[in-house]
């Protein structure tokens, strides 16, 4: 019977196990999978193809078949790889720099396409070797350099190895070759527009797919938003702060998910985000940088409509990527948020917090803090306040003079309502529930416009004081 260790690597009947402990963060399995995309089995397939149990290993099966239990410690299986005593051989049996250069002679004598129909490659997406001022495919040279330093063998074939960081890139770094990305030679810069995911990919490598991200060689998370999309996003602002939806479109999201792993890492690392932001009809637009603020659970619907617990992240813009540049409030923010506790499978009571644990974790009232913005000052709103007020309209407009809310729901399936502070911020008015209002868009732009706004404000600050108290009650 096959033995599998407790981690690290291993050769199992002709076939590669990389196995990690199962306490490392979910992320790392993740990278080493995306890193390895040729060549490796499905992990059930694997599984059943060298029968993964001996006295002291059990596999499992349902949501876990991706585990084992062992004696010693619990591992995660990461991937099983397909003729890897040939694979690792080749790679390693690369060890002259000579033949690089004579992979790269070739190339530049017939031309980039010309090599690579030769070679059966496609043009790179991620990586490419810079060497004399030009960029080089990198992966097809790996290959050809192969084949000058092995005539017997020939040239590699692009399924016999990776072109990532644990293949083709490593190899050329050990030989003393520059190895760079579209990202690191020209990352995006802000405002930078496109008309498609796709077309970003182009620009940067990566894949197009996934709504958080880093690009390949780019230590930056990017984090995208669709107008159209499926998520329920807010808008972006540069004087809000405005609310992310995190990764996932079916079932009940998970922190340990690739993309929201990368925005908690930014929150806790106070790193910044890029903002990609795509209105209806629009391209896709470096919109602002942003710090991650925080996170909460609340419930949503996936895809399928079924109700979800899902994450909620909270953004702010920022002027750089620089922290120093950010403003003190920015960090204390970062630094006292009160997040879940994530160690518990199961967030419901989160997902579902009621009326005073909002209001308490926004905090006393109190003038909302201005803040230094490039062309003017404005405040610091909190997202969270605004969820209060929203869980206490229950969907319905809370003027008393309301003659209709719109009958259409908005695109994430929520009654249309304008959270709106009764007297305004710049004018001393606090940052909290007890000081906003749910409006439907008409009475909203009766407030700010209407002949008798003054009059509609006074009794709207009746009512929405009336509204916190009385839930502060209930909810006690």
């Amino acid at each position: 019977m096959p033995s599998v260790p407790n981690q690290g690597v291993a050769l199992v009947d002709k076939v590669l196990v990389v196995v990690l402990p199962a306490e490392l963060h979910p992320s790392v399995h993740v990278e080493v999978l995306q890193s390895h995309q040729n060549g490796f089995l499905s992990i059930s397939t694997a599984r059943r193809k060298l029968n993964l149990a001996d006295s002291g290993r059990a596999s499992s099966s349902g949501e876990e078949g991706d585990r084992l239990a062992t004696s010693n410690a619990s591992i995660a299986v990461i991937a099983f790889f397909r003729e890897t005593t040939r694979i690792v051989a080749q790679l390693s049996q690369l060890n002259r720099s000579e033949f690089v250069h004579r992979a790269l002679d070739e190339y530049r004598s017939v031309g980039r396409t010309a090599f690579l129909d030769q070679y059966g490659f496609a043009e790179s997406r991620d990586y490419f070797v810079r060497h004399d001022g030009n960029l080089y495919d990198s992966k097809p040279l790996v290959a050809a350099a192969f084949g000058f330093a092995h005539p017997d063998l020939g040239p590699l074939k692009s399924a016999d190895f990776s072109g990532g960081i644990d293949g083709a890139v490593r190899t050329l770094r050990r030989l003393g070759f520059e190895v760079v990305t579209r990202a690191q030679l020209q990352p995006p810069a802000l405002g930078d527009e496109f008309p498609s995911r796709t077309a970003i990919q182009e620009a940067y490598g990566g894949q197009h797919i996934q709504g958080i991200n880093r690009f390949p060689g780019d230590g930056v998370v990017n984090a995208f938003s669709d107008e159209e999309g499926p998520y329920a996003d807010e808008p972006p602002s540069v004087s809000t702060e405005f609310s992310y939806r995190g990764e996932g479109l079916e079932g009940h999201q998970k922190l340990a998910s690739p993309g929201n792993a990368l925005l908690e890492q930014a929150r806790l690392s106070s790193s910044a985000v890029r903002y990609w932001y795509r209105p209806e009809g629009g391209s896709f637009r470096f919109w602002c940088w942003v710090a991650v603020l925080g996170r909460a659970w609340v419930l949503g619907n996936d895809t399928k409509g079924v109700e979800r617990q899902e994450i909620e992240w909270w953004f702010t813009s920022v002027p750089s990527p620089e922290p120093s540049s950010w403003g003190q409030e920015i960090r204390v923010r970062q630094r006292e948020a009160v997040v879940p506790n994530d160690a518990e499978t199961e967030p419901a009571a989160l997902a579902s917090a009621s009326y005073v644990d909002l209001c308490n974790r926004v905090g006393p009232a109190l003038p909302a803090v201005r803040r230094e913005r490039p062309g003017g000052r404005d405040f610091q709103r909190s997202t969270t306040a605004r969820r209060a007020v929203v869980l206490r309209s229950a969907g319905r407009c809370e003027s008393p003079f309301c003659t209709g809310m719109p009958s259409q729901l908005s695109r994430s399936g929520e009654p249309i309502l304008e959270v709106d502070h009764i007297k305004d911020l710049a004018l001393g008015g606090d940052d909290h529930p007890g000081n906003m209002i749910a409006l439907c868009p008409n009475c909203h732009a009766v407030k700010t416009r209407g002949k008798e706004a003054t009059r509609l404000r006074k009794a709207l600050a009746k009512t929405a004081l009336a509204l916190h108290e009385q839930f502060l009650r209930l909810s006690s």
